[in-house]
């Protein structure tokens, strides 16, 4: 993907900063993201959406693009997580849930995605602070204070699947100078604090 059509995906000018690129991405995925729109191809246009405001996102912080080509979806987007590490317990009895890194920004949670949200408010709250919430949406932002990098929003948007398993999607920018962590690096945290938190199988 070009940077020229990751701005007209976002619907930004070439001289948007990072503040009016989150601010589009997110009026955005609000309109597009499955759980809220009807539209067939929901799935395809989030995928496409995350993948341009990464893209645009890395350009800002550093002149140089974000990995955003398309991936195998055989070999990135197992139908079941393979790994199963732990379970969820909400206040009815349930199936053991299964926790998986589906890719190294993408964890699998074996719940529907209103209950995916819940699980996630439970472990962001161990990481820092909740800073935005669309149930609805199923989008969450958390801002982290990193000890050895700039104080950072985490985004992980929701999107379920066919198969039963809910996707989280993990996108890491810093709130004041510096480079952020890499996404792959905070969403392996992510997993772990989902793992700790669940009683184990």
């Amino acid at each position: 993907m070009q940077e020229i059509d990751a701005r007209r995906i976002l619907g930004v000018t070439d001289t948007a900063d990072a503040d009016q690129a989150r601010t589009a991405y997110r009026a955005r995925l609000l309109r597009t993201h499955p759980d809220v729109s009807g539209s067939c191809d929901a799935t395809e246009r989030t995928v496409e959406l995350t993948r341009a405001y990464r893209l645009v996102m890395a350009r800002l912080a550093t002149g140089a693009p974000a990995d955003v080509g398309p991936r195998d979806a055989d070999e990135s987007r197992p139908s079941r997580p393979s790994r199963p590490s732990g379970k969820y317990q909400p206040s009815e009895p349930r199936e053991v849930v299964l926790v998986a890194m589906v890719d190294t920004t993408t964890i699998g949670v074996g719940a529907p995605p209103n209950e995916t949200v819940l699980i996630l408010v439970d472990a962001a709250n161990e990481l820092g602070e909740i800073s935005y919430l669309d149930l609805s949406a199923g989008l969450l932002e958390v801002v982290v204070e990193f000890i050895e990098a700039p104080t950072s929003s985490v985004l992980l948007s929701v999107q379920g699947r066919a198969t039963g398993i809910t996707e989280v999607f993990c996108t890491v920018e810093p709130l004041s100078g510096g480079e952020a962590p890499p996404s792959d690096a905070v969403t392996r945290l992510l997993f772990r604090t989902l793992v700790e938190m669940a009683p184990t199988v």
